[in-house]
């Protein structure tokens, strides 16, 4: 990558492999080549990409979240694969080693960059005494991490898969695992497991809010709508309603649009307009995290009519980038 003032371009993975072999880069143009690499799966790349990228943002004004971002796939890349518990535990150590090796090169004055490289550094921590435990429970729970934390739903199927097998009654790794199906689009294994896990009474709410969403990410937002509504009557959580509120606008139902809007807005009781903004925000997130950008787009639009500028580029932003990764994710 030669410096100059525009990033270059990167849009394939011949592009990305070219741009490590080269000396210099930008982060956006490291950041590009990790997007590309945490697609394709390929960790090791990923690993080198998500290092660079971060290590070029020490310097710079970057925004904390995508700082974040890119330690987070440094972490998910370093993590790599395994094929039995010996070698996860093996990648877990050295993930924490590049870690703190990351972390000893940040500027004390860079106190959020700090706190998101020491949570992961804690994550890691718990997962290797979780895998020391080895019990189904533990196992649910390093999934969970997995896919939650560092953006491995891959492994988390993996690590659920165990814990099932060995307690096929342990009904919270039906809902990580299902969870962690809908996150690579395999929505038959993922509804079954979640049918499992709304049988049991304990897991029911979990396991309905998770269905919610894979029927989002299915855009099939009405009966996304009839699904998160038993959940409405009993318990309101903001996660769930904010699935709601996504689920509404992509069935343009406008009515229940509000209405959750409302419940949502009398949660935190925050300043009415401002609070509107940001579940506006939110909804729109969710909306492009499951793959429903004509919807996002809409909604991005409105937005902009009483946003700030700088929130609306940054979510039209989000918007093309997950739009190419997801095209980009579909060629062979």
């Amino acid at each position: 990558m030669q410096k100059s003032d525009a990033p270059i371009q990167i849009s394939s993975i011949q592009e990305a492999l070219d741009a490590l072999q080269r000396k210099h880069g930008s982060f956006e143009e490291w950041l590009e080549c990790a997007y590309i690499f945490s697609q394709s799966s390929m960790w090791s790349h990923l690993e080198i990409a998500a290092s660079r990228a971060f290590m070029s943002a020490i310097s710079r004004p970057i925004r904390p979240a995508m700082l974040a971002d890119a330690a987070k796939r440094f972490a998910a890349g370093s993590l790599g694969n395994f094929n039995n518990k010996s070698e996860f535990e093996l990648n877990c150590q050295k993930s924490l080693i590049g870690l703190k090796k990351l972390q000893e090169n940040i500027p004390i004055d860079k106190k959020k960059a700090l706190m998101d490289i020491q949570n992961l550094i804690q994550v890691f921590d718990e997962i290797l005494i979780l895998l020391a435990e080895g019990s189904p429970p533990a196992l649910t729970s390093i999934a969970a991490k997995l896919r939650k934390r560092l953006g491995r739903s891959d492994l988390a199927i993996r690590v659920a898969d165990i814990a099932i097998r060995v307690d096929p009654c342990i009904i919270s790794g039906y809902v990580v695992r299902g969870s962690a199906y809908t996150d690579m689009g395999d929505f038959l294994n993922a509804s079954k497991d979640l049918e499992v896990a709304e049988n049991d009474s304990k897991s029911r709410p979990y396991a309905v809010a998770a269905y919610t969403r894979l029927l989002i990410r299915q855009g099939k937002f009405t009966q996304a709508l009839s699904k998160g509504e038993e959940l409405l009557t009993r318990k309101t959580s903001r996660p769930l309603i904010l699935l709601m509120i996504a689920a509404a606008r992509g069935a343009n139902d406008m009515t229940k649009y509000e209405r959750y809007m409302s419940i949502a807005q009398n949660t935190k009781v925050p300043e009415r307009r401002g609070g509107r903004i940001l579940l506006t925000r939110q909804a729109i997130r969710i909306l492009i995290e499951n793959q429903q950008f004509v919807t996002a787009q809409e909604l991005i639009l409105e937005l902009s009519h009483f946003d700030k500028p700088s929130q609306v580029k940054s979510l039209s932003a989000l918007l093309e980038k997950t739009k190419k990764n997801a095209v980009f994710e579909m060629k062979p």
